[in-house]
């Protein structure tokens, strides 16, 4: 099942690769927080809707609900996508850029066992990835202390 997931993910990120921005436009804002290479192997696409797996493969893994609320972002692998309404909300592209960052340290399947087992055990609210996001950005948006990204990720395991 998550060969499945994996060669949607490569595929979604196929279709959308003449539409990649790169996040090196943030280089100056998330300066300290990202490396420049980072920003510049990252990218972000504004999308009218978020794709999304089919709902056969999320019912599959019993994640049939997971994509009822309407989500800003996803992120996968080095690509996150964004609804036009976000496309301008710096703590939403900082958010992603952390899941970026988890992506790469993990691997593609690393990434998607360890999302799939966290929602299940924890719920999406208190999952530890999401968690580690949102409390970076929230500091981000705070002015609080600038704190390298990358090895708070590898920390994480």
């Amino acid at each position: 099942m998550q060969h499945e997931i994996t060669a949607w993910v490569h595929s979604t990120n196929q279709q959308f690769e003449a539409h990649h921005l790169s996040c090196s436009e943030f280089k100056e804002l998330f300066a300290g927080y990202f490396p420049e290479e980072f920003l510049a192997r990252s990218f972000y696409v504004v999308v009218d809707q978020i794709p999304l797996p089919p709902k056969e493969l999320l019912k599959e893994i019993n994640l049939g609900g997971l994509f009822e609320q309407q989500l800003a972002g996803l992120t996968l692998g080095d690509t996150y996508y964004l609804l036009p309404s976000a496309a301008d909300n710096l703590r939403i592209h900082f958010h992603e850029l952390v899941h970026v960052a988890q992506w790469q340290h993990l691997g593609v399947e690393g990434f998607l066992a360890r999302y799939i087992n966290e929602l299940k055990r924890y719920g999406y609210d208190d999952m530890p990835l999401e968690r580690m996001a949102y409390e970076l950005d929230a500091q981000f948006v705070a002015g609080g202390p600038v704190v390298e990204v990358w090895p708070i990720v590898q920390v994480s395991d």
